[in-house]
């Protein structure tokens, strides 16, 4: 039996696994599995940890040296920001976009927590208020 397109051996199950090509990409994960845990990546992960720890650090720094009247504008103006696009029911991304740090805000510790936590939260509270009102309708 010859082959056939796509691939498919003289064995074929039917699926582009059979093929010679998915079976020499096959083998390259484990070569691309040695590549991630080479000392070289290990080493520019560590780099990465480190430059990120900096960064919050260099942040957190920068804000406990405001004045008490400019870290208070920063909260007011972060809660009232996030809050309101979260009652609007952003996504993360559009989170990011309104604060102005859209793409690099991926970067930033726990603001995907910080936005599941309030979508959960607002998403609750609407649906608790959707219930109230299928109730009253229903009622005389």
């Amino acid at each position: 039996m010859t082959k056939q397109q796509f691939g498919f051996n003289e064995i074929s199950t039917g699926e582009l696994i059979d093929s010679e090509k998915f079976q020499e990409e096959q083998s390259k994960t484990n070569s691309l599995g040695e590549l991630f845990n080479s000392p070289e990546m290990i080493k520019l992960q560590e780099d990465l940890a480190d430059a990120h720890q900096k960064s919050i650090n260099e942040s957190v720094g920068w804000y406990y040296n405001l004045s008490s009247e400019d870290k208070y504008k920063a909260v007011e103006a972060l809660c009232h920001i996030i809050c309101k696009a979260e009652h609007q029911g952003t996504s993360h991304r559009g989170l990011m976009d309104t604060l102005g740090v859209y793409p690099e805000a991926f970067w930033i510790d726990h603001l995907m927590d910080l936005h599941n936590a309030m979508w959960t939260f607002y998403h609750d509270q609407k649906r608790e208020n959707e219930i109230k009102e299928d109730i009253k309708s229903l009622l005389p």
